[in-house]
């Protein structure tokens, strides 16, 4: 995972890496065949590249590749500014990312909403892969787990209604800096939620921001609301949302307006300086401040627009400096359910990676039990005899291996290390023979490696001369006495080979 938000970095950086981030993902998948996926979030704050590779190291470079190429940053640039996690790290950064512990405003919930989103658009562009999908999947369900259990979505905070607060209390020369604040109760916000009944608000953009926009405006009052969009979209917009289309041309859109909130964020500014001016100057004094805020991560208002007199300007880096603290104790509660999920997804996550074993092992029984019902009579009369010879030769065909391996193990002193793998896969304790598994000394006379018996050893599997191994017939009149031979297919302490 490669990560540039705003706790590291100022948001030109994130907004200057973030140039070009739908193409990211196809170019990270395409870079590798040892890429198996890539899910990239961009949002207005931060810029995240969640990568499936055969290693971190292809992982990372393959993301720090497609970032540099699609914003045009330097190579070394990226690797300075974007930090990267692996393994654990980057699975619990995006269940805290997904659950809102590392926005910018503490608890909100439109992030969850983006991580979906970001999912949606690696399925649409064939980036995704099973191991991301089910992890992006869990870290959304684990987000909606602490806005049930915790109070840090409660209070509806989001970057889109700080911002919106934060501009009617500067409107309304409310005294609201976080240091000047007076609020006795620690669940009061740092900016209070203000009204803003009775502004004529014109929208920007009819992005997947505009939405959420236009619910904050709502709950504080709004209700004039018209919508401009140079994209076209803007009356589809109006109609399923119930506002107005702004006039075409946007000059004429900002006449007799009191609020502008843009969205739109495609890296170039829409509202220039002198389109600001030329509203200002139409205003009547008693109007009041024209109050503009920008949501958007690429800036849709030109920075100087702050600098006019009778403009408010509220930007992304004025909320971040703004944006209210959640309490410790809530933020505490959040952590709790976030290691919980992380750890019971890492957990299945690492019993998933036996699933190739446990088919090995279901597939070599099923060969075997299919080679012993090939040489059961075919009219389908079986005799108990007949039965129990096969069982016999079934049991026997399974444990040879084993067996040889078994035997194999306690001449190269590795007899500790089968016991304990025969009790972990087949839950067999055997305390008296542990203590007696040890190599065989070297046999006078014939020098050879440490830790191997003097002679010729056969590889494991194989069974040396013409002797065969318990569980085999020398000849085909004879089928083994499991009850006689039984202790032979135990692992035993090893004896003296043969000269």
């Amino acid at each position: 995972m490669l990560s540039a938000n705003h706790h590291d970095l100022n948001l030109t950086d994130v907004e200057r890496l973030s140039t070009g981030a739908h193409e990211v993902g196809p170019q990270v998948v395409a870079s590798s065949p040892a890429v198996a996926g890539a899910v990239v979030l961009a949002t207005c704050n931060r810029l995240e590249v969640y990568v499936e590779a055969e290693s971190p190291e292809e992982a990372a470079r393959a993301a720090q590749e497609a970032v540099a190429r699609s914003s045009g940053t330097d190579l070394a640039e990226v690797a300075r500014l974007m930090r990267a996690e692996t393994d654990d790290a980057a699975v619990r950064h995006l269940f805290e990312v997904a659950a809102g512990l590392d926005s910018m405003v503490v608890g909100e919930r439109e992030i969850t909403g983006q991580v979906r989103r970001a999912l949606s658009a690696a399925r649409e562009a064939g980036t995704t892969s099973p191991l991301l999908e089910k992890t992006l999947q869990r870290a959304t369900r684990t987000s909606r787990q602490v806005a049930v259990a915790t109070d840090l979505a409660r209070a509806g905070l989001s970057v889109v209604s700080v911002a919106l607060d934060l501009a009617a209390a500067r409107a309304g020369a409310l005294a609201c800096e976080r240091e000047h604040a007076a609020a006795a109760d620690p669940h009061d916000p740092a900016v209070p939620r203000a009204s803003l009944a009775g502004r004529r608000t014109l929208l920007v953009g009819t992005g997947s921001y505009a939405g959420a926009s236009l619910a904050a405006l709502r709950e504080r009052g709004v209700t004039d609301v018209a919508v401009w969009s140079a994209s076209g979209r803007a009356r589809d917009f109006a109609a399923g949302h119930g506002v107005v289309v702004a006039e075409e041309d946007l000059a004429a859109a900002l006449a007799g307006v009191d609020l502008v909130v843009t969205v739109r964020g495609t890296g170039t500014p829409v509202l220039r300086v002198d389109l600001v001016a030329a509203a200002v100057a139409a205003r009547r004094p008693e109007d009041g401040p024209l109050v503009v805020v920008d949501l958007a991560l690429h800036r849709d208002v030109e920075e100087e627009v702050g600098d006019l007199d009778g403009v408010l300007l509220v930007d992304l880096p004025t909320v971040r400096e703004h944006a209210p603290a959640a309490t410790a104790a809530e933020i505490a509660r959040a952590r709790q359910i976030v290691d919980d999920a992380v750890r019971e997804l890492l957990e299945d996550h690492a019993g998933r990676r036996m699933d190739q074993a446990v088919v090995a092992l279901r597939e070599s029984v099923a060969d075997a039990v299919a080679a012993e019902i090939e040489r059961l009579p075919a009219d389908g009369a079986i005799p108990a005899d007949k039965a129990a010879q096969a069982l016999r030769r079934l049991a026997a065909r399974l444990l040879h291996e084993p067996t040889v391996r078994a035997r194999t193990a306690g001449r190269q002193g590795r007899g500790e290390e089968y016991l304990l793998a025969l009790e972990q896969v087949l839950g067999l304790s055997l305390p008296g023979v542990a203590g007696a598994v040890h190599p065989v000394a070297d046999a006078p006379g014939h020098p050879h490696e440490p830790g191997h018996v003097a002679g010729h050893v056969p590889e494991p599997g194989h069974v040396a001369g013409p002797a065969r191994e318990p569980g085999h017939a020398v000849g085909p009149a004879r089928e083994p006495d499991l009850r006689s031979e039984r202790a032979t297919h135990l692992p035993v302490p090893a004896q003296p080979a043969d000269a």
